[in-house]
């Protein structure tokens, strides 16, 4: 049961980095990353985009995947 969550979670993170991807390179991407540059001059605070929320998510559910398949070691 281990072994099929960890390469379930493995697919996962794959697919979300992938979809990051994808979008931080879209109109859509470019455009949330423009506003996201513009509302931190506006008012000072950190506005995570979209994609990056992607890639951390994504890397997050990878590095799990890998460590419960026994490819890293703790």
């Amino acid at each position: 049961m281990v072994k099929i969550l960890s390469v379930a979670a493995l697919i996962a993170g794959i697919w979300l980095i992938y979809t990051g991807y994808e979008r931080q390179h879209s109109l859509l991407g470019r455009a949330d990353d423009s506003l996201s540059k513009l509302g931190q001059k506006i008012d000072g605070r950190d506005h995570t985009t979209d994609h990056v929320k992607y890639y951390v998510s994504g890397f997050v559910l990878l590095a799990g995947g890998a460590m419960g398949l026994g490819l890293v070691k703790r």
